[in-house]
């Protein structure tokens, strides 16, 4: 009776793991490689006009994990294609513009040095290098700067620098344009250059956009939003070093006024 109960409790809990882990699944877009992708993108404050746009602050998480590789170091991303909400508005006429030139293999102060009344946000990432049989932890911080247009297209740089345990500058240049399909608007299409000869993977990156300036003595928002259908949606596409794709999604509640 002993064995067959625990026999029988063995089979439950497998059978639970299994089905947590299909949810888990489910619920995570997952690669045939093994990689997951994450995006969450959050406007505030929740509380915006229904018509008219309003100054606001866009946040972006993503995060790229690995089912199979024992390190955890996953097959790293190449470009990000990050689709917003129609409701959501970049302005970035009259902000100070900054080259990517001068953000190569410089400090978050030599950037700043540099490029200070260019930037329109912040925040942190975390990147993997694998050295050997070791696999170090790199918390990088990010800055981003309006950049020069592409042609006529906006751009946004992103720089990440880490200096614990080893010395990293990463810049990311984003250029936007207008997608103006399936209820987005603004396209960010990011192109991310190999890390660490293409063996380092940035696995978690995160970044708040805001800057309020002036334009002909009157107060701009480099974003702005407002809130028709009671929730701001985004996408985002990410594709891979070895060919994979994946694509997630967010939405977020907001309350029209």
């Amino acid at each position: 009776m002993e064995i067959r109960r625990r026999l029988t409790l063995t089979v439950s809990l497998a059978v639970a793991a299994a089905t947590a882990l299909a949810v888990t699944a489910a619920g995570v877009p997952t690669a045939p490689d093994g990689n997951t992708q994450t995006i969450r993108v959050t406007v505030s404050p929740r509380k915006l006009p229904n018509k008219r746009f309003a100054p606001a602050v866009i946040k972006l998480k993503t995060r790229t994990t690995t089912t199979t590789d024992p390190n955890g170091v996953p097959v790293p991303a190449k470009r990000a294609i990050v689709d917003f909400d129609d409701d959501i508005r970049l302005f970035t006429r009259g902000v100070p513009r900054c080259a990517a030139g001068k953000l190569g293999n410089t400090s978050t102060r030599a950037a700043l040095a540099v490029c200070g009344k260019a930037k329109v946000g912040a925040g942190i990432a975390t990147v993997l290098l694998p050295v050997g049989n070791q696999v170090f932890v790199e918390q990088a911080a990010v800055t981003a700067f309006n950049g020069r247009p592409k042609g006529r297209r906006p751009v946004i740089l992103l720089h990440s620098y880490g200096r614990t345990p080893i010395q990293v500058t990463l810049v990311l240049i984003a250029v936007v344009r207008n997608y103006g399909r399936q209820g987005f608007g603004p396209r960010l299409d990011v192109s991310i250059p190999p890390i660490a000869g293409g063996t380092g993977a940035l696995t978690t990156f995160e970044v708040a956009v805001r800057k309020k300036f002036k334009l002909r003595n009157k107060l701009r928002s480099y974003v702005s939003a407002r809130c028709r259908g009671k929730r701001i949606k985004a996408r985002g596409k990410f594709v891979f070093f070895d060919g994979e794709a994946l694509t997630d999604r967010s939405v977020q509640r907001c309350v029209p006024r």
